[in-house]
């Protein structure tokens, strides 16, 4: 299970008790990803310390709806770049998505594709992406999309994202099916029988014959100085983490959220970024609609969840740690590193996504039921009612 050898080490220096926290990241490497650190320094501040110590036990306990996607994901690798995949069935309660990532060369791309059975969103971590996309009817639809970028690509439809920057492109994608259904061009040509290819294409059966022996790659270069489409910088499928109004900023952290109410066009799913600084927790809540996929790209954060057999989890989180989150699961997180916390998270349905927390709950009901159901006095209560409307975080 991951986190064993983690917690290993976080047992044998709750022992010691001679020195703060440090945490063993991830191994990565050339064979995995170039994206993070090799180990991460945990805070030292006391109550984060003490808390860990309090949950060592639960910490080291098996987390089924989290696996992280650097050791534990599917790995396709090529000269081109590097896809990291993971299947839904890797996570427990895992029905409704996936989340995928990748780093593309200079000249590289994602081949052209389609979707057969998700729709497609996705944000660009660093680099310059060009988006190439044809519905199937009308003109052929290309845009760049840049860092802290999102684009949105409807079920089925046909296109391609290049890296057009200067860099290597790292990219997340998040669907909103449990099988994500590529189909490229080299795999639908290659299954037809020569003859009908050959037909189909208006070539010689010879000329389409090293279709046949070509591996599968879903990266691959290409040629820029070929490309006669103009990309616009602006697109209806695009939009940005940095220009759209958070739901929620201060100087504990930020919450950005794209989803209908952003762009009309996400109408199956949404895409958020949560950004915390050290010793900050994300209130505990529960989201209203859709499953959620969280996935971690900075920092450590201590992590718990309650799912829907009322089984509670406490874990440790780190970068690459994906997890599954059914809806109406009660969770939070508090970032427990010296560095701000970075996750994103995929929602699999739009309509009117909000999330319950203990105290706006406690707000809406009366004195009296809340008094009965807690046991807490009156007072407290409207102590409770008497709090202005709470932040998404708090300084723990």
């Amino acid at each position: 299970m991951i986190g064993k050898t983690r917690q290993t080490i976080i047992g044998t220096i709750f022992l010691t008790g001679l020195m703060p926290l440090q945490v063993q990241a991830a191994p990565y490497s050339d064979e995995t990803t170039s994206l993070g650190p090799q180990t991460t320094q945990l805070s030292s501040d006391p109550k984060i310390q003490q808390l860990l110590k309090d949950e060592e036990q639960n910490i080291a306990a098996e987390f089924p709806y989290r696996i992280n996607l650097f050791t534990q994901g599917q790995i396709d690798k090529n000269s081109a770049g590097i896809r990291i995949a993971e299947t839904a069935n890797q996570l427990q309660a895992n029905n409704s998505g996936l989340l995928f990532y990748y780093e593309v060369v200079n000249d590289a791309m994602r081949v052209p594709h389609w979707h057969s059975n998700a729709t497609e969103i996705g944000t660009v971590l660093s680099g310059k992406m060009r988006v190439t996309i044809w519905e199937g009817s009308g003109n052929t639809k290309t845009y760049t999309v840049e860092k802290n970028g999102t684009w949105i690509i409807p079920i089925a439809k046909l296109h391609s994202l290049e890296n057009v920057g200067s860099e290597k492109m790292k990219f997340l994608v998040v669907y909103d099916s449990p099988i994500a259904a590529d189909r490229d061009f080299l795999t639908a040509w290659a299954s037809l029988p020569d003859a009908v290819l050959a037909r189909a294409v208006g070539l010689k059966e010879s000329d389409i014959a090293g279709i046949k022996n070509t591996t599968v790659n879903k990266l691959s270069a290409f040629d820029p100085a070929a490309s006669s489409i103009k990309a616009d910088t602006y697109s209806v499928l695009s939009n940005s983490f940095i220009t759209t109004k958070p739901i929620y900023q201060s100087d504990l952290g930020s919450i950005t959220r794209i989803d209908p109410t952003v762009n009309p066009h996400m109408k199956a799913m949404a895409i958020q970024r949560t950004i915390m600084k050290p010793k900050v927790l994300r209130i505990p809540h529960w989201y209203t609609s859709g499953d959620v996929l969280l996935f971690v790209l900075k920092g450590e954060a201590f992590f718990t969840m309650m799912d829907n057999d009322g089984k509670v989890y406490h874990s440790v989180i780190h970068p690459g740690d994906l997890i599954s989150i059914p809806v109406g699961n009660f969770h939070s997180f508090l970032n427990i590193g010296n560095d701000d916390l970075e996750v994103y998270e995929g929602f699999n349905h739009v309509d009117l996504i909000n999330e319950i927390t203990l105290m706006n709950g406690v707000q809406h009901f009366d004195v009296g039921t809340i008094e009965g159901a807690t046991g807490l006095s009156k007072d407290l209560v409207k102590k409770i009612n008497k709090d202005k409307v709470e932040s998404y975080m708090m300084k723990f």
